[in-house]
């Protein structure tokens, strides 16, 4: 028979594989998981919390061309609510944090930016 204390052991050890097995499915699951993330290598704009190089509210010359600027609020003036609240499309998404529809936000969504070759047409 066992005792009482091999018992324990066991338990002991099994819970701690178990442990040890759920902490590293987690691990490899956040190294996926958040595709927000700009890269670690690429030097980040710490107001915005995005890559410098896709910073188009501190990067005038990443802003498109043609379009209007809101300088008092830090986004396209088609879409400043403050400024303009009757240009609000209330029935599209809005991204509220880089101030873009949430099907032209390239930043949450990167799928969405455009290529060199693209920006060229």
């Amino acid at each position: 028979m066992k005792t009482i204390r091999q018992n324990c052991l066991q338990l002991f050890a099994l819970c701690a594989l178990l442990l040890f097995a759920g902490s590293q499915a987690l691990v490899a699951q956040d190294k996926d998981g958040d595709k927000k993330q700009p890269d670690s290598n690429a030097a980040v704009c710490k107001p915005h919390k995005i890559a410098r190089a896709d910073c188009f509210i501190c990067d005038p010359k990443l802003r498109e061309k043609g379009r209007l600027w809101c300088k008092e609020h830090e986004r396209y003036e088609n879409r400043c609510w403050i400024c303009h609240p009757e240009a609000q499309d209330k029935k599209r998404l809005f991204c509220k944090e880089h101030s873009l529809y949430e099907d032209e936000c390239f930043i949450c969504h990167p799928e969405l930016k455009k290529k060199p070759a693209e920006k060229a047409k």
